[in-house]
């Protein structure tokens, strides 16, 4: 079964064993209601979540005090990836993204997308060779195609987002 992050659990809220939720993607926060999550090789149930902005506070079945919800203080939250809602075609999750190979279109190599920058209006692909670093912007004119089977990124070399790169 995939376990996917769904975020982290920061300081404790209240006496009553409540944790701050800061997830991965705030969308994704109702598709946990009700749901088994695992946290420090824990599965508990998601008794309640609230709040409109991130941070949310969660409430975990069996977390009933303030001590035992310290012993979760960041710890990353995982739950089952059935839970995901599914995205529409060209859509994708950041941990899906992260790990891809990137080529360009002439098929060569510049390294693998180490992490998923949001920005607000589109995401930046940090790629990594080495001791080499690019950032390439999620747009339509640089990304090309994405292949989750194949595990590759294609993208057009545009005139200054690769150092050296004669276009």
């Amino acid at each position: 079964m995939d376990w996917i992050s769904f975020g982290k659990v920061g300081r404790t809220h209240g006496l009553k064993g409540e944790l701050k939720y800061f997830p991965n993607d705030p969308e994704e926060v109702d598709s946990l209601r009700g749901q088994i999550v695992r946290l420090k090789e824990k599965e508990v149930k998601v008794q309640s979540i609230r709040g409109a902005n991130v941070p949310f506070i969660v409430k975990l079945e069996g977390i009933d005090d303030i001590d035992s919800a310290k012993l979760l203080t960041g710890t990353e939250v995982f739950a089952k990836r059935e839970h995901l809602k599914l995205l529409a075609e060209g859509e994708y999750y950041r941990f899906e993204i992260e790990g891809l190979a990137v080529f360009d279109e002439e098929g060569q190599p510049y390294g693998i997308i180490e992490e998923v920058v949001p920005t607000g209006s589109n995401d930046i692909y940090v790629v990594r060779n080495g001791d080499q670093e690019w950032m390439l912007p999620m747009i339509d004119t640089v990304v090309k195609s994405i292949d989750l089977e194949q595990k590759k990124l294609i993208f057009h070399r545009i005139e200054g987002l690769i150092e050296d790169t004669p276009v």
